[in-house]
């Protein structure tokens, strides 16, 4: 009986002490956004349309309050518009106002396979919700194409 007393009372104390701990939770402005996020880029040049294509964006944590940006490209792309490469944007400084996490606007110089892209990216990520607006010069481009990323984690 002793036997039996002290196994659920092991059960018990078991069961409590798992049932009282608290999942882990993030804690960086940074760690919160990471993620992959699925939705449509909206391009244009000059406020004209040049379209619209389904692609992803990762956020991957650099530093506590710092991320890399990662816009996937499409290496089977065609046309002038076409980003065939992943264009990387490291240290975008992540604040946070209010639930809504802001990515502040950063520059961008990187090469994608031979062509050099400048520009600019800033958005915002509000729950699963993200919103990022790259400014880009392509190669020898003489204005940059705006491509609006609007997608879900």
């Amino acid at each position: 009986m002793r036997l039996v007393n002290y196994l659920l009372v092991t059960i018990a104390i078991a069961l409590l002490s798992s049932g009282c701990s608290k999942p882990e939770e993030k804690s960086t402005v940074a760690e919160i956004i990471t993620g992959n996020y699925g939705g449509n880029l909206e391009l244009s040049v000059m406020g004209s349309s040049q379209g619209s294509l389904q692609t992803q964006v990762q956020i991957i944590q650099m530093e506590e309050s710092s991320v890399k940006v990662i816009l996937k490209g499409n290496p089977d792309a065609e046309g002038a518009m076409a980003i065939k490469g992943d264009i990387e944007i490291k240290d975008v400084p992540v604040s946070e106002n209010s639930g809504t996490y802001i990515l502040e606007e950063t520059g961008i110089d990187t090469m994608v396979g031979s062509t050099k892209y400048k520009g600019s990216v800033k958005g915002k990520v509000s729950g699963n919700d993200i919103d990022l607006t790259f400014s880009l010069i392509p190669g020898a481009m003489p204005m940059p194409v705006t491509a609006v990323f609007k997608g879900k984690k």
